[in-house]
């Protein structure tokens, strides 16, 4: 994979931005960069990616270099360790090898602003390089500006002393956050204890949707779709889908099972064996977010650009929605996620731990029964995310 990517120029403003992405297990953070990286392009930010996850098969960024680091990942699904490009555990030794390379990037690049996704709520396996990296920028002649990007939800449950961590990097390092979420439906407040203590820093930007692609009318049209994201967490939730649908009132519907192209062969070959008349089983569908908007229900995880899609689906279509968070391996951004929305009559919710067939089967009932909601939600975070960066720079231009 090379390490420099020419994009046609689109007007530049002369400001150049710098992205830093890390994604450790998941791809979401990976497509919400794309998108944001798309946006900073188009309103003529000249952008430079530093990327320290591990590359995904044609990954693309709308930038004018990509500058890849000896790349981590979460060796658990619950975060308990990281491991290396090799798979081996990470070691001082190989840490140090990425800062020291990361250094040697920031060292020929001149930015006017550093963004960086996640930390310091976030990403704390890498603290020490971004703060070494943070720390050479504050000492050039013209400081960049600083920004990190930030989801709706935030990791909860923290050792003691994190929050405040977290807090006093904020006021050293960074000029502002920006939050990718619609205030009216999740405030970060709900997931950071010392959010009162920051708030001057928050930009909500609303939420950053991925490309929303048409599908012709006379594509097949689906009364219900399971989606599992990539598919490598999933196989109990689209297994239980698939017994749910006989003691649901929507058992005479057309469903499709989307399995992602990692669900494990086994399972694959189980649905297939056991898909009554009426289930379609498909590995993706292109232009999701079209195909829930003529569905009638949606049954998911809660990640944030499934959840995305989902909601739109609901504002523009009839699509109601069962969220089935992932409550299993101590993580709380889903189950939050997921608890905020149900509270605010978008979505029932059935967490992973109570997930049974009949149980599904009865959440599936009462989602059908939820009223429409028909207050707009902010879906403009590409967008406002690149005029809120552009304005920042027009203005300061610096620290």
């Amino acid at each position: 994979m090379s390490d420099i990517r020419d994009i046609p120029s689109q007007g530049k403003s002369g400001k150049r931005l710098l992205f830093y992405v890390q994604h450790l297990l998941g791809v979401g953070h990976v497509f919400r960069a794309q998108r944001l990286c798309e946006g900073f392009a188009k309103a003529g930010l000249s952008v430079d990616v530093i990327f320290g996850g591990e590359p995904l098969p044609n990954m693309e960024f709308a930038a004018e270099s990509i500058h890849f680091l000896p790349y981590i990942k979460a060796g658990a699904i619950d975060y308990s360790f990281n491991i290396d490009a090799d798979g081996n555990r990470l070691s001082d030794a190989y840490m140090a090898k990425r800062q020291e390379k990361l250094l040697a990037i920031f060292a020929g690049l001149s930015p006017d602003l550093i963004l960086i996704e996640a930390w310091p709520f976030g990403r704390r396996v890498v603290r020490h390089e971004i703060m070494a990296m943070l720390d050479m920028a504050k000492a050039r002649e013209k400081p960049p500006l600083i920004y990190t990007s930030v989801r709706d939800i935030l990791q909860e449950g923290r050792k003691p002393g994190r929050i405040e961590e977290v807090a006093d990097n904020v006021e050293k390092y960074l000029d502002g956050i920006l939050v990718h979420s619609d205030p009216a439906l999740i405030k970060l407040d709900e997931t950071f204890s010392l959010a009162e203590k920051i708030s001057n820093k928050f930009h909500y930007t609303g939420f950053v949707r991925a490309k929303v692609e048409t599908v012709p009318a006379d594509v097949e049209k689906f009364d219900v779709i399971v989606t599992i994201g990539g598919g490598a967490f999933g196989e109990g939730l689209i297994k239980t889908a698939l017994k749910a649908r006989e003691h649901s009132a929507l058992k005479e519907a057309q469903w499709c099972l989307c399995t992602g192209p990692n669900l494990p062969e086994p399972a694959v070959e189980y649905l297939k064996q056991n898909c009554p008349d009426g289930v379609s089983i498909k590995t993706f569908l292109p232009g999701l977010a079209a195909h829930l908007e003529r569905a009638k229900l949606s049954i998911s995880q809660v990640g944030y650009n499934t959840t995305m899609d989902v909601l739109s689906a609901g504002q523009t279509g009839e699509c109601r929605a069962v969220f089935v968070p992932s409550d299993i391996a101590g993580q709380s951004e889903q189950l939050r996620r997921a608890e905020l929305l149900q509270q605010k009559g978008y979505a029932i919710s059935l967490p992973e731990s109570q997930l049974t067939p009949k149980a599904l089967a009865k959440a599936i009932d009462q989602a059908m029964k939820l009223p429409k909601i028909r207050s707009e939600i902010n879906f403009s975070g590409v967008n406002n995310s690149a005029r809120i960066l552009k304005n920042m720079l027009s203005t300061r231009g610096g620290r």
